[in-house]
């Protein structure tokens, strides 16, 4: 059975940086630098105990992927 994907969003959340997981807000962080930091820490914690894991920055209503502990797939 495959483990959950831990997608770690950093978004900003009631005027200051946080990170969710799950539904659940950690922070906050004075920067969005040290929201990312911290939620790519522990992503490579996830990852380095199998969990597959990504950091994504939530701008408006769109997401950028900032770390991915997923290989891309190779086409042909």
């Amino acid at each position: 059975m495959a483990l959950p994907h831990a997608r770690y969003i950093v978004l900003e959340h009631e005027g200051v940086w946080k990170i969710n997981l799950d539904n659940k807000y950690y922070g906050p962080f004075a920067t969005q630098a040290e929201a990312l930091e911290s939620a790519t820490g522990t992503a490579q914690e996830a990852a380095d105990a199998g969990y597959p894991a990504s950091v994504l920055l939530m701008k408006s209503m769109d997401f950028d992927t900032v770390w991915t502990s997923l290989s891309p797939t190779a086409d042909g």
